[in-house]
């Protein structure tokens, strides 16, 4: 959405926890750290200049704990990024945070949205972060009574080049749960009424 991008490709991505004779947090730079951790960094430096080229900002960055203050320092220093800060015409603050500094307390973004709720129960797509499965068999004529028979239909809730199912999920996502349910409502009354379906809806 406008106010959200997911990197899933590096959601493994944690930073090495200390440990007897390793370095100290202040000593850590890229160097420190090991070849395949090195290059996880080096990909989410290049994807982040990746998505500001494409929002064409000009970050100022911030980094609250060791790993972070290697991403931005090397983010700072990439070449790509410099020429991208030198033309950039949007302004943005980027604050980077270890994800070991979250780690005593309960994790996690949690609103009052459908959106949310919708990615916390639903079942994960399978070889996928952040996706779901959004089982549409029952939209379709493939019904089974085999219960060993597990027909999956995913269907998908991200329409970026559908004007409305756009806007139906940017509703997902910032408005409240009740609110959220009577806007899908209304899209699936509409939609029934245009192809002249029988649609009876409690508001249940």
């Amino acid at each position: 959405s406008a106010e959200l991008c997911l990197l899933p490709a590096l959601a493994t991505l944690l930073p090495p926890l200390p440990g007897p004779g390793g370095p100290g947090s202040a000593e850590v730079g890229l160097g420190a750290l090991p070849a395949e951790l090195r290059a996880a960094v080096r990909a989410l430096v290049g994807e982040l200049d990746s998505l500001f080229t494409a929002l064409g900002l000009r970050e100022e960055s911030f980094a609250v704990g060791a790993l972070s203050r290697v991403v931005a320092a090397e983010l700072a220093s990439y070449a790509s990024a410099r020429n991208r800060r030198r033309t950039a015409t949007n302004k943005a603050s980027v604050i980077f945070v270890d994800r070991t500094l979250d780690l005593a307390g309960a994790v996690g973004h949690h609103g009052d949205n459908l959106a949310e709720k919708i990615l916390s129960v639903l079942p994960k797509l399978p070889g996928h972060k952040t996706d779901v499965m959004v089982n549409m068999v029952e939209l379709t004529a493939l019904q089974t009574t085999d219960e060993t028979c597990s027909i999956i239909a995913p269907g998908c809730l991200a329409q970026p080049n559908d004007p409305a199912a756009k806007a139906l999920w940017e509703s997902f996502m910032n408005l409240k749960q009740k609110e959220a349910v009577m806007e899908a409502r209304r899209h699936l009354v509409e939609a029934a009424s245009r192809e002249n379906l029988p649609i009876k809806m409690s508001m249940g």
